[in-house]
């Protein structure tokens, strides 16, 4: 399947299932020099907590970083923000219902840090819900 990959991704066509270009374990970043996600941090009693992605009923991890990451870009870049503040809002409250309040953070980092003694991440607030 990695040949026949190659060979039709070099005739410019799309690749059948990504072999060629897969960067998964020698470049996991893409080879990027930033990264950037988003991050909810709930509100508690005058405590901030980041809110870790966790697996529970109803999602696993990876389904709330992607619910957090999605709705967080469409926040800092759609004229309609109200709409995705609302639906992570009812997200926010699903999975930690024990918050007063949240907070959106978009964090950037370097994914060459990853790993280090030391990772730089530098953030952004978004919005509060």
């Amino acid at each position: 399947m990695s040949l026949t990959s190659l060979a039709i991704k070099e005739k410019g066509y799309n690749e059948i299932y990504p072999f060629a270009s897969w960067k998964l374990f020698t470049v996991p970043s893409g080879g990027e020099s930033l990264g950037e996600r988003y991050k909810l941090y709930g509100i508690k009693q005058g405590d901030t907590i980041r809110i870790v992605n966790i697996s529970r009923q109803g999602y696993d991890a990876n389904d709330e970083e992607l619910i957090v990451n999605t709705y967080g870009n469409m926040i800092e870049s759609h004229k309609n923000r109200d709409i995705y503040i609302k639906k992570l809002m009812i997200f926010a409250k699903d999975i930690r219902p024990e918050f007063q309040e949240y907070l959106l953070y978009k964090e950037i980092y370097k994914p060459q840090q990853i790993g280090s003694k030391r990772m730089d991440i530098k953030k952004k607030n978004i919005t509060k819900l």
